[in-house]
């Protein structure tokens, strides 16, 4: 009841499951920037692994704060708030100098076989939904709830931007350059 009740909860509850696929996401990741040696894979990894460590700090933030009754504590919750904000930038930064270097040297990445389709599916689900909760989330006052949202949509337009390169790579007959379009 209290999770389809309580949205900020259900935010702290669904951030668990999303901070352990993260986790999952950037070892294959890894995984796969070692076994091709591509660096647009390990850019994805050190992203996805510097969120999982965005949202597993808010996350412990929310239950210390929960356990603890702070005097400032509008001051401290603005205060993680700001600083997810100016993580997520820097991390930005970082995977904006992983685009331009595949940019520059005319790489790109292809899924194999029908797990394009499976992320493709996963990708658009993930947009609506991080879209829809961004909206809820910022008619909330708890800012750790925003904060958390907020990260979620990054994951998600991060998804959108890897299966852009992904089914430009996949489907385009040589006549569409995958540098421009990214």
């Amino acid at each position: 009841n209290r999770i389809l009740t309580n949205f900020g909860f259900r935010t702290v509850v669904f951030t668990i499951g999303s901070f352990l696929m993260s986790v999952l996401f950037s070892g294959f990741n890894a995984f796969m920037g070692i076994a091709h040696r591509s660096i647009w894979y390990g850019a994805l990894a050190t992203f996805y692994i510097s969120l999982a460590l965005l949202r597993g700090g808010v996350l412990l933030y929310h239950k210390k704060k929960k356990n603890h009754k702070e005097q400032n504590d509008e001051y401290v919750k603005a205060k993680v708030y700001r600083n997810s904000g100016i993580i997520t930038l820097i991390l930005n930064l970082a995977l904006s100098s992983a685009i331009a270097q595949m940019i520059f040297s005319s790489a790109h990445f292809t899924y194999m076989g029908w797990t394009v389709f499976a992320y493709a599916a996963y990708a658009f689900y993930k947009i609506t939904m991080s879209i829809i909760s961004f909206v809820k989330a910022h008619k909330q006052t708890d800012l750790t709830v925003r904060a958390i949202r907020n990260i979620n949509l990054v994951d998600a337009l991060v998804s959108i931007l890897a299966l852009q390169t992904a089914l430009l790579t996949t489907f385009s007959s040589g006549e569409v350059n995958i540098s421009t379009a990214n």
